[in-house]
């Protein structure tokens, strides 16, 4: 894993005054960024794929599955878990407020999403254009 102590000490300012710097690893990956706001520290695993942030306001671990495909995420507000289907595309996600599922026609749109609040269906025309959506 790259950690800060790998910073270079490169910085930039984002805007004229507001001092912020941003630091990059050995890599040319970002490692943190720091401003009057507060600080913040990325982690990388061994693949280059972002593994976490600390910041002032809490830590986030980031979690791929085998394919390096988003698999979850850990923070202080609590865990996501996300999902896929055979084609690799989302079909949901499952955090500790409750499920979120996607649901896809057969050229691959987006049909759907059903969360513990309802239901939310998708509509495009023959050319593949959304057109609107109806939640139900």
């Amino acid at each position: 894993m790259l950690t800060a102590s790998a910073w270079n000490n490169q910085y930039r300012r984002n805007q004229p005054g507001n001092g912020s710097r941003h630091y990059y690893n050995s890599r040319g990956m970002s490692a943190g960024r720091s401003s009057t706001h507060g600080n913040n520290t990325y982690y990388y695993d061994s693949r280059g794929m972002s593994a976490g942030r600390s910041s002032t306001h809490g830590n986030n671990t980031y979690h791929y599955d085998s394919r390096g495909m988003s698999a979850g995420r850990s923070s202080v507000s609590g865990d996501t878990t996300y999902h896929y289907d055979s084609r690799g595309m989302s079909a949901g996600r499952s955090t500790t407020q409750g499920n979120t599922t996607y649901h896809y026609d057969s050229r691959g749109m987006s049909a759907g999403r059903s969360v513990r609040s309802g239901n939310t269906i998708y509509h495009y025309d023959s050319r593949g254009m959304s057109v609107g959506r109806t939640s139900l």
